[in-house]
């Protein structure tokens, strides 16, 4: 099974939100924090099996660091399956 991150437009709320925008399709690294698909909200409630009034500013913080782990992890995958597949040279 392989998992992937789907890329989704950032808004256009800000200035450079373009260029926002051209680095997120390029490195497929948007990671929504809120919404359906949002990896931060789903930390907190499946982590943390707590109500919402009742999670403090520890679990917030953990909630946070692994969803910024579990994006990082599947970057890290992709980089290892390009490198086997295009073999390139490694200077150590």
């Amino acid at each position: 099974m392989k998992a992937t991150i789907q890329a989704k437009p950032v808004p256009a709320t800000s200035k450079g939100s373009g260029e926002l925008t051209r680095l997120a399709e390029q490195y497929s690294c948007w990671v929504p924090f809120t919404g359906d698909d949002a990896l931060y909200e789903r930390r907190l409630v499946f982590d943390n099996v707590m109500r919402p009034d009742r999670i403090g500013a520890r679990e917030r913080f953990e909630a946070t660091a692994r969803s910024v782990r579990d994006v990082l992890s599947q970057r890290w995958v992709r980089t290892e399956e390009t490198y086997q597949r295009e073999n390139p040279r490694r200077i150590y």
